[in-house]
């Protein structure tokens, strides 16, 4: 993770916390989920596409669905938590765009 992406990604709302190897990153979603995700921190930008592509709106919204009447603060309505499910995917595609678009911005001119 550099700089600018680091900025990127603060600008979107994520809060940054890097360790040694890894990058936390943490928002919360529309319904008020706490969502976080680890990133590699040497090969971020791959790392937060891959975690992007990777997740699965339906499972996240079902995990809660199986689990609103026993977690304390998960909102009781299954739309509620499709719509939140989708909004963190959103969120991540976001994401994941803005880091690799400016990765593949940064390598056009130098031939790379």
């Amino acid at each position: 993770m550099n700089r600018r992406q680091r900025r990127i990604c603060e600008r979107l709302g994520w809060n940054v916390t890097v360790y040694k190897n890894d990058v936390e990153l943490a928002q919360s979603s529309p319904a008020g989920e706490d969502f976080s995700f680890t990133a590699n921190k040497k090969n971020f930008a791959q790392s937060v596409k891959e975690y992007a592509e990777g997740f699965d709106a339906d499972e996240h919204a079902e995990m809660w669905v199986q689990n609103m009447h026993t977690v304390r603060g998960v909102p009781q309505s299954i739309r509620t938590l499709i719509d939140d499910a989708d909004a963190i995917q959103e969120m991540l595609t976001e994401l994941s765009e803005q880091i690799n678009n400016h990765k593949r911005s940064k390598n056009y001119g130098t031939g790379n």
